[in-house]
């Protein structure tokens, strides 16, 4: 079984024709523009075949799970944490591993700088997670475009997303730059704690997996952690997860059960009582309102 799309909690925006057109003439975004974008969750069976490529870049920002990529005569596994850019017009192939298959985001970029970005390309590159790297901040940048596009083709939407494509490539090709910002953290353990769980949303870290981050035993980081924010870290680290679960009730039509999955909650019922707990309403109730 192959699907190219149609995975539960998708999101995609494919750009018209006709508005690629004024977008390629507009001087301020026709260097690096978006011609297709979207996001695919534990996309089973997923597969993709151009015998002769496409006039774009594709670069493809697996999370979750594990792929392959075929490109010219390459075979490369893509595992989580990891990104690809196939340059345009390169013969390639990608599918979902079966067993465990990739959540992947991805971009389909034009323009004169398009084969610029392609230069890391032909292997896939490590974004590794730790207290710097700001993994969710570049899923937000994802997230921004997606809100932007789902309001229409305006000329300043158009100008907005595409000026956002090049700090969102830049965050993978420049992965250095792009955390400097967060080095500033130094040697503060809560801060570079709470940095660490923003970047791990999806995953369960307990007080052990914490302190370790930081160096500190699990009492001593504990009792650190209370003092400064009055809450224990993993109540915070749940409050974070709840908050990132509203902004994709907010701005995606996600079902309930993808929302819990993406903020590491695999019990759809225990994610509703968290949220509960945390919001005063169910999370049903939430998107209602």
């Amino acid at each position: 079984m192959k699907k190219q799309d149609g995975f539960p909690g998708q999101l995609s925006y494919v750009i018209p024709d006709k508005i690629l057109e004024l977008v390629s003439r507009n001087p301020l975004i026709s260097d690096l523009y978006i011609t297709d974008i979207g996001y695919y969750p534990q996309a089973r069976h997923h597969f993709r075949e151009r015998k002769k490529g496409i006039p774009q870049a594709i670069l493809i920002y697996n999370i979750e799970g594990k792929g392959f990529i075929l490109a010219g005569n390459e075979k490369h596994e893509l595992s989580a944490d990891h990104f690809y850019i196939i340059p345009p017009g390169m013969p390639h192939s990608y599918f979902a591993d079966k067993d465990n298959p990739w959540s992947i985001y991805w971009v389909h970029f034009a323009g004169p700088k398009a084969k610029l970005f392609s230069r890391t390309a032909l292997q896939p590159v490590s974004i590794e997670r730790g207290k710097t790297s700001r993994v969710n901040e570049r899923l937000e940048l994802f997230s921004e475009l997606f809100r932007n596009l789902e309001r229409g083709y305006s000329i300043e939407t158009l100008e907005y997303t595409n000026l956002c494509l090049s700090h969102l490539l830049a965050s993978f090709t420049h992965p250095g730059q792009f955390r400097v910002i967060k080095e500033s953290i130094g040697k503060d353990p809560v801060g570079q704690s709470i940095n660490f769980m923003l970047e791990n949303l999806g995953r369960k870290l307990t007080l052990n997996d914490l302190a370790e981050v930081v160096s500190l035993s699990a009492s001593h980081f504990s009792r650190l952690f209370v003092n400064r924010t009055g809450h224990s870290p993993i109540d915070y680290f749940i409050q974070l997860k709840i908050q990132r679960a509203c902004r994709l009730l907010d701005n995606t039509d996600w079902n309930i059960a993808g929302v819990a999955r993406e903020t590491g909650f695999e019990d759809q019922f225990y994610f509703s009582r968290q949220f509960r707990k945390v919001m005063n309403m169910s999370p049903r109730e939430y998107r209602q309102r």
